[in-house]
């Protein structure tokens, strides 16, 4: 998944894994979105449920709970 800081403007990428852990926290937690950090500024993006679900239609919800 591919996203634009919205400070300084230059694109970067989500792995898959990153994308579904986003999702995992999003779901779990009943976010509206995920906060990521720019690897060039460092500040802080909001990433929407919808677009990480967009990024991730093979995504399912993980039930697991820990024992």
């Amino acid at each position: 998944m591919q996203i634009r800081c919205q400070h300084c403007h230059r694109p970067f990428g989500l792995d898959k894994e990153v994308v579904h852990a986003a999702l995992d926290q999003v779901s779990s937690e009943n976010l509206g979105h995920y906060n990521v950090h720019c690897p060039h500024c460092g500040k802080s993006n909001q990433v929407s449920r919808i677009e990480l679900q967009r990024a991730a239609p093979d995504w399912k919800k993980s039930d697991s709970k820990p024992s």
